[in-house]
Order: C-alpha cells, then structure tokens, then sequence
C-alpha cells in the first residue's frame, strides 16, 4: 500500500490511541502518582484544552510546511510524550506530559483527516475518504484499552505506557519514504484568518460542536447509564464496547456504500434517527432496550462526523486551516457537555440530564442541513492545459484538493 495512504491511517489510528490512554491507565496512574480522581480528571481536561487550543495553530501550520513534517513530528512527538507520562512521578509531571501530548494528537489528527480525503478515492469523495479514515480512529482507541489491559498486570505501569508510546513511532517510516502532496503555494498562517468569514467553516464547526458533544458525553457516561438500569460494571464494560464496533462498524460501511453526490443527507437523516434512539434511551424501562438503543446509537453515530468533515471539505476547503477551525470548534462541546450533563446527573439523575443530548441532536440537523443545502459547493478545480499541468510539481501518485490546484497557479 502507498505509504502516504498508510501515513494517513496511522495519524487517525493515532489520534484514537492519544486520546484513549489516559482513560486507560487512570487508575494505575492514580496509584502511580498518589492523586485523587479530581486530579485525574484536570488532566483529562488539559489534554483537550491542550488539543483546543494546538489544532487552531496546526492546521495552518500543515499548509504552511507540508504533511510530512507535521506528521513526522506528532508520530515522534506522541512517542516522547507517552514517554514522559510513563516516567512521571509527580502530578506536574504528568501535567506537562499531557499538555505537549494535545500538540502531538492535533499534528497526527490533522494530517490524517486532510491527508486522507486527497489520496483515497482518488480524491473525489471527501465523505467516503473521512469515514475511512476515522474506522482507524475508532480502532486506536479500541484496542488501546486492550493492549494495556493485557500488559499492565504483567509488566507495570511504566513499561505498558512506554510499550504504547513506541507504536507511535511505528508510522514514522511510512512517513519518511511517502510522497507528499505539496503545500499550497505562497500560503501565510494570516491566510487562515479569513477563513472565519467563511459560512461553511461555521456551520461545519458548529455542527461538529454537536456532533462532539453527544460522542464524548455518551462514551463517557454509558457505563453510569447502564448502571442505572442495574448492570453489572462489567456488563456496562461489555456494552460501552458495543457501542464503539457499532461505530466503527458503520463508518466502515458509509465508506464504501454512501456515493459522494448523496453525502449531503446522511448527517440530517442520521441525526433524525440519533433523536429518537437517544428519546429511547431516556425512556427506556428495561437494561435490554438500554443496551439496545445504546449500542444502535453509537451505529447511527458513527458515520457523522467523517461526513461532517467531508461535507465540510466540499463547501470550503480540503486544507489543514479549514479541519483546524471547525475541529476546534466541535472540542468545545467536547469539552463544556460532558460537564453540564455530570452536573445534572448529580442533581436529577443520569436518564433525565441525557435528555439535552435530545436537545443537542436537534440542534444537529438544523446545522447540518444548513450546512448541506444552505452553503454553496466550493468553486471547482481549474481546468488546465496539458503544458500547464505538467509544470506542476505535485507526484500524480498523491493528488491534492483542488483549492491546492488552484492555490499553486495563482
């Protein structure tokens, strides 16, 4: 396989394994450090305000420099991080660990999901490429969890982290021999600011806001949900794992089944349906029809936001600046619901407070249609002539956007 095709898997394959392992190791890294879970949960918390902040900079940053260097340096950058936080013993430490650990997941997550949509499919289906990308994703922060819950009774701690952290390092030979598309040309990071006036990027971002919001809120209190309805923890485990091959699962299939001239409807239509099994899961009596709409919303979930991003691509740019802005819109409802709806859950309980998530999916098909059939496609690609184009200097084994296209005979 090409390994620029092989880079951009492992950037989503990355993202997930980054994003998974503090989740992990909590426990053991509690031990590890003598913190509470208060302290835990802070550096949850400064690895997504980390990555919040990082992936505004980094996605001009990769049409800036090219995907190889920004690849390059959050493959080793992940490694030495996982390094640190094996190592770590005091709270700082393992601070520190996690703040430079949200640069090194935004550079592998930004060149994996702008990589991607130009190199697969021939680079004419940014949806089909995003969902793709993103079953890696899932499969990162699958079997992460695994991996360490096989090792870390075995060997410790610190060897199992470190363990994780060289198979970040696996990517960087794919990334080393691969020929990248070329960045656009003459491109300023000052470039990137006009983007806000931008509709699509808006209601992209604004969309990915929800579609974020109900991903992280669900993966991270379905395991309280089900215990309300009286499961064993390792039921409600059993589960929560339902929920993400669900999810995966339908990523895989959106990739090869949802043409690109229909990648318009699937987030309205998905997120019609992710109002209902939500409802159901609200309203649900039994632990079975619990686990059931559980697991049927993480698969009608699943293809969102590759689709988001793609759709996205399509109505503005297929560039690093554009999955910047709107991905650091959606972290912030990655960061503020988990928050909101632990706080009702203290108050009411955890099936009522689920009941803005409801909210939230409404408010995903208003933005998603919006941005579907409310924002323009973006100008296509100049047709060039024959001596034109063979004095472009982009590999024809890896094609770029066509805004790069455009970019490059300005």
């Amino acid at each position: 396989m090409d390994p620029v095709i092989l880079t951009a898997f492992s950037g989503v394959f990355a993202l997930g394994v980054c994003f998974s392992v503090l989740g992990s190791v909590k426990l053991k890294l509690a031990e590890q450090l003598k913190i509470d879970d208060a302290k835990v949960g802070q550096l949850i918390s400064a690895l997504m305000f980390s990555s919040l902040v990082f992936v505004l900079l980094i996605g001009p940053l990769t049409d800036l420099l090219g995907f190889k260097i920004i690849a390059l340096i959050g493959f080793v950058a992940g490694a030495i991080c996982l390094w640190l936080l094996a190592s770590a013993t005091s709270y700082n430490a393992a601070l520190v660990a996690c703040l430079l650990l949200g640069i090194a997941a935004m550079c592998v997550n930004t060149v994996g999901n702008t990589l991607g949509p130009a190199v697969l499919f021939g680079g004419k289906n940014n949806a089909a490429a995003s969902n793709l990308l993103n079953v890696f994703f899932g499969v990162g922060a699958f079997i992460t969890p695994l991996i360490i819950a096989a090792l870390l009774g075995k060997i410790g701690y610190k060897k199992t982290v470190s363990i994780i952290g060289a198979i970040l390092l696996i990517p960087i030979l794919f990334a080393l021999v691969g020929t990248f598309p070329a960045p656009p040309e003459g491109f300023k990071i000052t470039q990137a600011i006009g983007l806000l006036g931008r509709g699509g990027v808006w209601a992209g971002g604004l969309a990915l806001f929800c579609y974020m919001s109900l991903e992280t809120t669900l993966a991270g209190f379905i395991t309280t949900y089900l215990k309300s309805h009286e499961l064993s923890d390792e039921k409600a485990g059993t589960a929560l794992s339902g929920f993400w091959i669900a999810l995966m699962f339908a990523r895989l299939i959106a990739a090869f089944t949802v043409p690109a001239d229909a990648s318009v409807y699937v987030v309205p239509v998905l997120a019609v349906v992710a109002v209902i099994t939500i409802a159901l899961m609200v309203a649900a009596k039994s632990a079975s029809v619990g686990v059931g709409a559980t697991v049927l919303t993480g698969f009608i979930l699943g293809p969102i936001f590759p689709t988001l991003v793609g759709v996205t691509f399509n109505k503005t740019e297929a560039s690093g600046s554009v999955f910047g802005l709107i991905f650091g819109i959606g972290l912030l409802g990655a960061t503020l619901m988990p928050s909101l709806i632990g706080k009702y859950a203290a108050e009411l309980d955890i099936r009522r407070s689920l009941r803005i998530l409801v909210g939230v999916a409404v408010a995903l098909i208003v933005l998603s249609a919006f941005l579907s059939f409310g924002i323009p496609d973006a100008a296509p690609a100049i047709a060039l002539p024959a001596e034109a184009e063979a004095a472009l200097t982009v590999p024809a084994t890896a094609p770029h956007a066509g805004s790069w296209t455009e970019a490059s005979i300005r």
